[in-house]
């Protein structure tokens, strides 16, 4: 692997370990458990489109070997709280199916509070399949990539 591809790397594990970090935890009362949950709002045609283009631009800049370019569709605050080689040897280290995709889908949006939650899924090269969620943050209409996660099983990803 080439250390450029371990650089990027590491940094998406970096993004990941800082989105989950940062989850909340919440506690549920007996009470509140009886009540129905609410529906999570799905994103407009246009949050959906132009987040899922965000992505898509991240995703090929991990596969055209830029880590500079992805570390740029972090969110200003995960750039505040992250290095470039600390996002970099993340990618590297945990999600270097990044590094080699076949091919990806978004097929979801939801909002989340103030962030999107966005769902789908990638084959690498060697014809795994994986399960991708991606966290992203809108600030003065500019998106910004929170946190994401890859899994090869759908039960290893929650937010």
């Amino acid at each position: 692997m080439s250390r450029k591809k371990l650089v990027v790397s590491s940094l998406f594990l970096a993004l990941l370990l800082t989105a989950c970090s940062s989850s909340k935890t919440e506690k549920v009362s007996e009470s509140s458990q009886a009540a129905p949950a609410k529906k999570t709002p799905e994103c407009s045609t246009d949050e959906f489109a132009s987040g899922s283009q965000w992505i898509k631009g991240q995703l090929k800049a991990f596969g055209d070997d830029n880590p500079e370019k992805a570390y740029s569709y972090a969110s200003e605050s995960f750039r505040q709280r992250n290095s470039i080689e600390m996002f970099t040897a993340v990618i590297v280290g945990q999600y270097s199916m990044l590094l080699n995709l076949q091919s990806y889908e978004i097929l979801s949006c939801e909002k989340i509070e103030k962030q999107f939650l966005f769902k789908g899924k990638l084959k690498d090269k060697a014809d795994k399949n994986y399960t991708m969620q991606y966290l992203l943050s809108r600030v003065n209409d500019k998106w910004g990539v929170d946190g994401a996660q890859v899994s090869e099983k759908l039960d290893r990803i929650n937010y």
